[in-house]
């Protein structure tokens, strides 16, 4: 069974409610504690990352205490609303293997953890294996289809894996008198709620579905000890420096070798859903001396990040979903490129063809 190919059958996305700039300044940086000038330098700071709406679990009315708006919005009601819909085809008694992967989460009820209570309230009774990947920072989601994946061709059974983050809020109380004010705000202006999940299927089970699947070429993760992004004291903190060396350093020690092992150029992959942690950082990889992606290449990376922000570990995905959301009677043999990269630095990457 180790060389049958595994597919990505389905994906399904979920949202909370979102919110434009200015509601989200009004809110967590209100004029009467912060002042006009703080409010006002806010809001055009947030106008700059050109972000439409930003999605958010949090009721903004109750803050700053920290209650979600909608109970449906509880991760574990993210879980089990993920494996419904992606159960809709297939029977949940076949699935053997599931994934969680997160970094932030309002979910305090660890044990049994909360990928466990997620199979157990979804009825997945049937599984031989739960695994639950916190922490891994934004390329979380490559770790648990990695593992799907390996798990898939062993086992020639499927696989769920569910990637989320409520990150919005990482440390929206702050002290304009912080030295890393400016920093920290930048960090919470671009994060947003959000999660992913995917089915993933063995060979035998592909005619079961009557639409274009995505063929998992390959995957691949690489790790690299790094403190450029690191939560500190309860302190979300990305340096200036980030957009300069994180990209250079996922292109040196993981994209490059790895084209190079499947023989392939950047020309022949049309699809590159890229992690969005900022436009900044996905244009560098445009760069000659980066990896020299053309401004198509990365159109769809930039176009989600300007709909959706940075949702951390399911940021890749949520562009991955867009491409299989598109309808097209042409996409058979189409190559693309999923990737995710962040704190660790833990990185990953994916390598897939429609068929």
């Amino acid at each position: 069974m180790k060389n049958q190919h595994i597919y990505i059958a389905d994906i399904k996305k979920i949202l909370p409610e979102s919110y434009c700039s200015t509601e989200i300044a009004d809110k967590f940086y209100p004029t009467e504690k912060y002042g006009q000038k703080t409010n006002q330098f806010v809001k055009r700071l947030s106008k700059s990352f050109k972000i439409n709406k930003r999605s958010c679990v949090l009721n903004l009315d109750e803050y700053p205490d920290r209650v979600l708006k909608d109970e449906n919005d509880h991760p574990l009601n993210w879980g089990i609303n993920i494996i419904d819909k992606l159960t809709t085809l297939i029977n949940k008694d076949d699935i053997g293997f599931f994934s969680l992967s997160y970094n932030i989460s309002f979910h305090e009820d660890t044990l049994p953890n909360l990928a466990t209570q997620m199979a157990l309230s979804a009825g997945l009774n049937n599984l031989d294996a739960v695994e639950e990947i916190p922490y891994y920072g934004c390329a979380a989601a490559l770790y648990s289809i990695e593992n799907a994946v390996a798990y898939c061709k062993k086992y020639d059974r499927p696989a769920l894996v569910f990637t989320f983050d409520q990150c919005f809020e990482k440390c929206l109380q702050l002290d304009e008198e912080d030295a890393d004010f400016k920093k920290l705000l930048i960090a919470n202006l671009i994060f947003t709620d959000g999660g992913v999940g995917l089915l993933i299927i063995p060979e035998r089970m592909k005619n079961n579905f009557n639409h274009s699947l995505i063929k998992i070429k390959d995957t691949q993760t690489k790790y690299k000890m790094g403190t450029l992004i690191q939560m500190k004291n309860q302190r979300f903190l990305m340096s200036s420096h980030l957009k300069n060396i994180m990209p250079k350093l996922v292109s040196n020690i993981l994209l490059k070798p790895f084209l190079e092992q499947h023989n392939l150029t950047i020309n022949d992959i049309e699809e590159w859903s890229i992690h969005q942690g900022g436009s900044a950082v996905i244009k560098q990889f445009c760069k000659n001396e980066i990896l020299g992606l053309s401004p198509t290449q990365i159109e769809q990376s930039l176009q989600k990040f300007h709909q959706y922000g940075n949702t951390s570990s399911a940021s890749c995905l949520l562009v991955l979903e867009s491409f299989f959301k598109e309808k097209s009677d042409n996409k058979e043999g189409i190559q693309g490129i999923l990737l995710g990269f962040g704190a660790g630095y833990y990185l990953g990457v994916l390598l897939y063809e429609w068929t």
